[in-house]
């Protein structure tokens, strides 16, 4: 499919106008990167764990607004046609820097282009991630999952998922019945049962995660050991497992500590990861005040994991 996108750079007063103005002239729709409203939200809320330091600042200062038009029209002369009406607009107000960029665009040459940068690596000491669309000969002691990442988190490359792996890949004993929360692409599912798992549940409250994760799992052949449902914790029966995974953010980790220990046993291995260093103290004693014990942490620039036993 082809279309024409146009951008402007703008202010934040003018951001509306412009918006409209775009609209009026048959945009199919628009977007603002405005880089204010950002600011606030993270300001207002400290458990967004996964903005890094120096995000916001690296949108700048201008306001960004975007149009999509059909391909029936012409660029130049849309373009054209949008510096004309902005520069009356500049009449009675400032539209800061006021530039306009015109390009068509055509999905089929860029749709696919992040696969170039997802090529086979080794998970684990064990484990190898394979993307379908890449050739890969495997050593002898190579575990090799076919992972495709879909719309969904979670393909190994970020510090908590490798780290929540290998905390499986340690503590894993043959035969476990895992549960997999907040599974993504469903990768420490798959990991865990072709380590030796007998069984694994892998939820997630996201549609596209839990497609992906279906696929995933088809894919490897695991679809008679892995169970993918959408959901919560609390659509979860309530029976003990021998390990789980929970790889998502703290604060959401946090708000499950009531719940987890109805799924706890006698012997149950528990890894938490996603949790940025500033919430490691709050986490741990969360967990350790359910009687849980604390075996081992891993820590990988700004995330820590942490591996519990019952």
């Amino acid at each position: 499919m082809k279309w024409i996108e146009i951008t402007i750079t703008t202010n934040d007063q003018a951001a509306e106008a412009v918006s409209e103005l775009l609209m009026s002239k048959g945009a199919n729709g628009t977007e603002m990167v405005d880089p204010f409203a950002f600011r606030q939200v993270l300001e207002s809320n400290k458990y967004l764990d996964y903005a890094d330091d120096g995000l916001i600042e690296s949108y700048g200062s201008d306001v960004i607004v975007r149009a999509y038009f059909s391909d029936d029209h012409d660029p130049v002369e849309l373009t054209g046609e949008i510096n004309g009406a902005l520069s009356d607009i500049k009449e009675y107000m400032d539209i800061g820097l006021g530039e306009v960029k015109g390009i068509l665009r055509d999905d089929e040459e860029w749709k696919d282009n992040w696969k170039k940068y997802f090529k086979p690596f080794h998970f684990t000491s064990k484990i190898v991630i394979k993307p379908s669309w890449e050739d890969y000969t495997p050593e002898p002691q190579d575990i090799v999952i076919e992972l495709d990442p879909g719309m969904a988190f979670g393909t190994g490359t970020h510090e908590t998922t490798r780290m929540c792996a290998l905390l499986g890949e340690k503590y894993l004993k043959r035969g476990d019945k895992v549960l997999d929360l907040g599974c993504g692409t469903a990768i420490l599912a798959l990991s865990a049962v072709k380590l030796g798992a007998s069984s694994a549940l892998a939820v997630d409250i996201d549609e596209a995660a839990v497609k992906t994760a279906r696929q995933n799992v088809g894919n490897n052949g695991e679809s008679h050991k892995i169970l993918v449902r959408q959901g919560e914790l609390k659509h979860v029966s309530k029976e003990p497992y021998d390990l789980i995974f929970i790889n998502i953010i703290a604060d959401i980790i946090l708000s499950l500590s009531s719940e987890i220990k109805d799924y706890v046993g006698p012997n149950t291995r528990m890894f938490l990861s996603g949790i940025i260093k500033s919430r490691r103290d709050e986490v741990r004693k969360a967990y350790t005040d359910l009687g849980l014990t604390l075996c081992e942490e891993l820590i990988q620039d700004e995330w820590v994991a942490m591996a519990f036993h019952a």
